[in-house]
């Protein structure tokens, strides 16, 4: 059976389609190439399903660039804004998604409407972009967690109810579904997790750009 997997605001309905799409935005480079901003925004969202994307992030990424490996293969290296830099796996944040990794997107899920709303509403009073002054749309605006951050506001609501991430059951959408993430299986821990985002989480409308700065510092 093919697992879904998602990142950013990326979603795949298998890790076979969500390779594809990465080896073929990767194979429109030649060694020493900086990828694009759309790109840089795909790899860098991606990055964080990496078992060490912490220790791989380093002090902040700069840019992302393209190289060959030994074998002559495209491979891609993490330019940090410090002068150092080291190469990652993009398969390797592919395969395999960690458990936590899979129930979180399914927590991200269950309050994707209130976020949704959130950006549909401020994009009525907010214009532009309050980092980098770019006019904001529904396209090219991202609906950013301030503080506390996503994983913050989730560890804190699961440590409250002492359950273990891990231990969260999860039901498969219908193939139909655009959504291909995770759903919580239990109806009471959604509606608790859900009212709990609500009275907590609290966003900012950013750029695209923006946003994309804010995951690599």
């Amino acid at each position: 059976m093919a697992k879904p997997i998602a990142f950013g605001a990326y979603q795949f309905k298998s890790k076979k389609s969500a390779t594809e799409e990465a080896r073929r935005r990767i194979n429109q480079y030649q060694a020493g190439q900086p990828l694009n901003f759309q790109d840089e925004l795909f790899f860098t969202s991606l990055l964080t399903l990496h078992s060490e994307y912490e220790k791989k992030k380093g002090a902040g990424i700069d840019y992302i660039q393209v190289e060959r490996d030994f074998h002559n293969n495209r491979c891609l290296f993490i330019h940090r804004v410090d002068g150092t830099s080291i190469d990652f796996s993009w398969v390797r944040c592919i395969q395999p998604a960690s458990s936590k990794t899979v129930v979180s997107m399914a927590f991200r899920r269950a309050v994707k409407d209130i976020v949704m709303k959130y950006k549909s509403e401020r994009l009525a009073d907010v214009i532009m972009c309050p980092v980098l002054g770019i006019e904001l749309t529904i396209s090219n605006s991202h609906a950013s967690y301030t503080n506390p951050s996503f994983d913050d506001l989730l560890s804190d609501f699961l440590q409250q109810r002492q359950i273990k991430i891990e231990s969260v059951a999860l039901t498969n959408p219908e193939p139909c579904d655009l959504d291909q993430r995770g759903m919580i299986a239990d109806p009471k821990l959604r509606e608790e997790w859900v009212c709990y985002h609500k009275n907590n989480a609290a966003f900012q409308l950013l750029s695209t750009e923006a946003n994309l700065r804010k995951l690599k510092s």
